[in-house]
């Protein structure tokens, strides 16, 4: 039995069509449905059905999925063992906007050099969307922030860097302490509902403050330019933040260490463990490397419990 045919009926399966699955797979749709109709003859029975304008499986189909991804897996985890001394494969790897600009690319650049067979495909998203992803298997790992609570045995966790929490403000605005700033500015949040955002909320509801809030946004790029024109101040990770040229901004670390961001990588176990803690290693040393220049790193510890 070809596992490639496995492959491509368990790809069907979950795009719902024939043309979908193509697309995935990078196959014509005349490829996708002969090796279909050619895993059928072999088996001995119709493993697709139409249902409206979607394909689904058969009941023999539903019967062979779950022993077809086992056997997927361990072909590929087979694969991993044999190329031990070269790694090679695609991983797919999601990252949070604020690191895809500060931690991943020196990253990847060292496993260009290192790897240069791997092929590594990253995607930007929110760490709630990333790890959504993470647990549907459509990443093999993801740069996020700390989750909020336990991880399950499956995915494991890698803290890459440390991040303090601190209030930035237009460079000329008056105010010495952080407590000023936000009393007499209008506040620019970070989205409540983000992950960094529980974190500004407890510095914030811990500051016991009156606020004045103009804007609420899941963006901590857009928020610097907002504050760098002039706006208002804002609280956020210090994740390497850049204003635009010629508006500079001034930086008040917030907490002492209470409210500091933890970023880092989930990676799941499994067929691609090794490359992704391959990638882990290279985060980590472009998170020392960031540290040299004046941003503190994770340490090692263990998720937070919810």
């Amino acid at each position: 039995m070809n596992t490639r045919f496995l492959a491509t009926l368990c790809a069907v399966a979950e795009a719902g069509s024939l043309a979908a699955a193509a697309r995935r797979l990078g196959l014509a749709h005349a490829t996708v449905a002969e090796q279909v109709a050619a895993l059928e003859r072999e088996l001995g029975a119709p493993l697709l059905t139409r249902r409206g304008r979607s394909l689904v499986l058969t009941e023999a189909g539903q019967a062979i999925l779950e022993p077809a991804a086992e056997i997927l897996a361990r072909v590929e985890a087979l694969r991993a063992r044999v190329q031990l001394g070269e790694l090679r494969g695609q991983l797919r790897v999601g990252s949070i906007s604020t690191a895809l600009i500060s931690l991943m690319p020196p990253a990847l650049k060292r496993m260009a050099e290192r790897h240069p067979r791997m092929e590594i495909r990253v995607l930007p998203g929110t760490s709630a969307l990333l790890y959504r992803m993470l647990e549907a298997g459509e990443l093999d790992c993801a740069l996020i922030v700390e989750p909020h609570f336990s991880l399950p045995k499956s995915l494991d966790w890698h803290p890459v860097r440390r991040e303090p929490m601190t209030l930035i403000a237009p460079a000329a605005m008056p105010g010495a302490t952080a407590a000023e700033l936000l009393s007499a500015a209008p506040l620019i949040r970070m989205d409540r509902a983000a992950w960094s955002g529980r974190l500004v909320n407890r510095a914030l509801g811990d500051l016991d403050l009156p606020l004045r809030e103009l804007f609420e946004l899941d963006a901590q790029e857009a928020i610097v330019i907002l504050v760098a024109q002039g706006l208002g101040v804002s609280l956020l990770p210090d994740w390497g933040i850049k204003p635009p040229a010629g508006q500079p901004i001034r930086r008040i670390p917030v907490g002492d260490g209470a409210y500091d961001r933890v970023v880092g990588l989930v990676l799941a176990r499994g067929a691609r463990e090794k490359l992704a803690r391959s990638l882990a290693s290279a985060l980590e040393e472009a998170g020392r490397d960031i540290l040299a220049g004046g941003l503190p790193a994770a340490t090692a510890q263990a998720p937070m419990g919810a």
